[in-house]
């Protein structure tokens, strides 16, 4: 690999970020700031000091140095780098962030040439690093290690145990930089849990530490230089001061521009003050065929009907709203803390998961309401029990995989063994931008075998708002009530019945102005039976699919069904489900989750129910599969969970001609 010169490097930085703001104003998201704030580090390693090849499985492949990303989220920069690589035509990545592109929201290590390590969930490369070097050690390969890491993964406590790992193994093949730009996702790092002081830390943990200015492109060069010399018998850390956004006026050391996409209208300003000639018109034009084309992919694949039976394409009937459940959430988390100076919460670096924003940070911060406890999930599970033990009521959320998986033992041991009053608001299902690290599809099967946990996933948004009143305010003791992060319809009305651990029993009854109008909803207590073809069992938004599957069967071929809205999974409704399905000729359970978290569960209700004549029975979800990033409505298409689907399913189990 030929190296580089200073000029040169510095010619490569600025198309480096001017293809990272390229890709995230294309698709309007991706973590493109702090791919800025570390353009220095990656570029002069990558392209100077580190032995990383310019030909992927060429003669020298094997002897690369290995290169970890800690914070997955910089896909921006991760991409672009890869094209300034020269592994990737930067055309390639018009598909950033959009269905069936490689370049996902964060890095999957199946889907990239060139990578190393999927990533997303903070706090985990650097122990991977740690491995891969201790590797290097044991087998006497003389490969180094390097990493990029955030400053927000510092909070993870996974962190400090490799850190602590590497001092005490002594791996001077591994060299470590921190990107200390202060800012994490929705705060700066010191209204969070602040990390300084650093050098003094990482000290303590036999690391040699060399202290920059990661942003000026000499001091970095020269800091690698240091961090290179052989035979020192420690790791080394190179703590990089650095900006947000640098290079850029409008973005530079904005807190928004952690996550937020380059307004299109401003691109070319900021690609200008980078001093690059990098085409982003022509990429935008590629980016918005792309998503076109997949869109328009997907819709061929989708089943038929006589009509479009689409949401809202019905002219003036069946006219839905499509709002966020965290809309509901939100608004009941400010009504239970108004009435009650014990509940708060206690967040890490995700309150606008729930839609809570910056107004009620600073009004519930003044009344001693709001902890954000970083990004450590499994701090936040035992911060939150000990906050329980002494009478307060905490809201935790985050995204499932990293709130409930990362911090499950956490939960099992301290919140849910003691019974504690914990509620949990997690972000669960095929959510799109983010992609399969963020994407949980596991946690009703994560939450529902574990004593002592109450389980609810609404179906909306007034639903989620009924819910979480329920969960704060009327039960003593742990809730989860998962919720969506996309817009989705809005299928109940304020006077629709509701009762929690009581299922939900839904008749279509004939079209209406309104779709919620067009439907019979009772609590299965006051339901009186009555006959259908089909019963269909559901929870979150794949009620409104459900609901929409029946309208579509009732007026294709003239099939009557029962939708169950089973919004509470956990305590269950075993004798409003055994009602629902008696009778029926056939069953199928339907989730926007692993294949059989729900169904299974529902299954063994039947089975042990001894039913006389027991109906057919099948299961939908994700089959095997984790997410993927594209628009969540395309992920509901490519999983086949659709209404059109759903219906043809159906058709498909009672044996009728579609």
């Amino acid at each position: 690999m030929a190296k580089k010169t200073v000029q040169e490097l510095k010619t490569i930085i600025g198309d480096f970020k001017a293809l990272a703001m390229s890709m995230s104003s294309g698709v309007g998201g991706g973590h493109v700031g702090g791919a800025m704030s570390s353009a220095e580090y990656l570029i002069a390693g990558w392209f100077s000091k580190l032995n990383i090849p310019d030909v992927i499985d060429g003669p020298d492949w094997e002897n690369r140095d290995r290169f970890f990303v800690g914070q997955g989220h910089i896909t921006p920069g991760v991409y672009s780098l890869l094209v300034q690589k020269g592994y990737y035509k930067w055309q390639d990545t018009a598909g950033y962030r959009k269905y069936a592109s490689p370049f996902q929201g964060h890095p999957d290590r199946n889907l990239l040439k060139g990578w190393e390590m999927s990533s997303g969930s903070l706090g985990q490369a650097l122990g991977v690093a740690v491995g891969c070097a201790l590797a290097a050690k044991l087998s006497g390969k003389t490969y180094r290690v390097a990493t990029l890491n955030s400053d927000g993964e510092l909070q993870e406590g996974s962190m400090w145990e490799a850190i602590m790992l590497a001092g005490a193994r002594k791996l001077d093949n591994l060299i470590t930089f921190i990107d200390y730009n202060r800012i994490q996702n929705y705060n700066r790092i010191e209204q969070t849990a602040d990390i300084h002081p650093l050098t003094d830390k990482f000290r303590a943990f036999n690391w040699d530490v060399i202290e920059i200015n990661g942003n000026d492109l000499e001091q970095v060069l020269d800091a690698y230089d240091k961090a290179l010399v052989p035979g020192k018998g420690k790791p080394t850390v190179i703590i990089g001061h650095t900006k947000i956004g640098n290079g850029v006026s409008f973005m530079y050391d904005k807190v928004d521009y952690h996550s937020k996409a380059p307004p299109r209208e401003d691109l070319p300003k900021g690609i200008q003050e980078l001093g690059s000639n990098f085409p982003h018109q022509e990429y935008l034009k590629l980016a918005d065929e792309y998503g076109k084309k997949v869109a328009g992919e997907l819709n061929a694949k989708m089943p038929k009907f006589s009509r479009d039976y689409g949401w809202n394409k019905e002219g003036d009937t069946m006219k839905i709203a499509l709002v966020w459940t965290g809309e509901g959430i939100s608004a009941a988390m400010r009504t239970c803390m108004d009435k009650n100076p014990k509940v708060m919460v206690c967040t890490d670096d995700s309150h606008k998961l729930i839609g809570l924003n910056d107004k009620d940070m600073a009004k519930y911060t003044a009344s001693n309401q709001y902890i954000d406890v970083g990004c450590a999930e499994q701090n936040m599970a035992v911060v939150s029990a000990g906050l329980a033990k002494e009478g307060f009521i905490p809201m935790g959320n985050g995204y499932t995989g990293f709130c409930i998986g990362r911090a499950y033992d956490h939960i099992r041991t301290s919140i849910l063994t003691t019974n504690f009053n914990v509620k949990y608001f997690p972000t669960e299902g095929l959510l799109g931008g983010d992609g399969l690290l963020h994407e949980g599809l596991e946690g009703i099967a994560l939450t529902y075998y574990l004593p002592n946990w109450h389980v609810s996933f609404p179906c909306d948004n007034i639903e989620a708002r009924k819910a979480s009143i329920t969960a704060i305010s009327e039960i003593n003791g742990p809730v989860v009530t998962f919720q969506e992060r996309a817009p989705k319809p809005a299928v109940t009305k304020e006077e629709t019945p509701y009762k929690f651990g009581i299922a939900n029993i839904i008749r279509y009854r004939g079209r209406q102005a309104q779709f919620a109008d067009a439907f019979e909803t009772k609590l299965s207590t006051e339901w009186k039976s009555e006959k259908a073809d089909l019963a269909i069992i559901a929870c979150s938004s794949m009620v409104a699919e459900a609901m929409r599957a029946a309208y579509i069967l009732k007026e294709e071929k003239g099939i009557d069904t029962i939708v169950v809205n089973l919004h509470t999974i956990k305590p269950l409704d075993k004798a409003g489900i055994l009602k629902a399905v008696q009778g029926v000729k056939a069953v199928i359970t339907h989730e926007q989750h692993a294949k059989g978290g729900l169904g299974n569960i529902i299954a063994g209700v039947i089975m042990e129910g001894g039913l006389a004549n027991a109906p057919k029975f099948k299961m939908m979800g994700v089959e095997n599969a984790f997410g993927q990033t594209a628009k969540p409505w395309e992920l509901i298409q490519h999983y086949g969970l659709t209404a059109e689907h759903l219906a043809t399913t159906a058709l498909n189990v009672l044996g009728v001609s579609a």
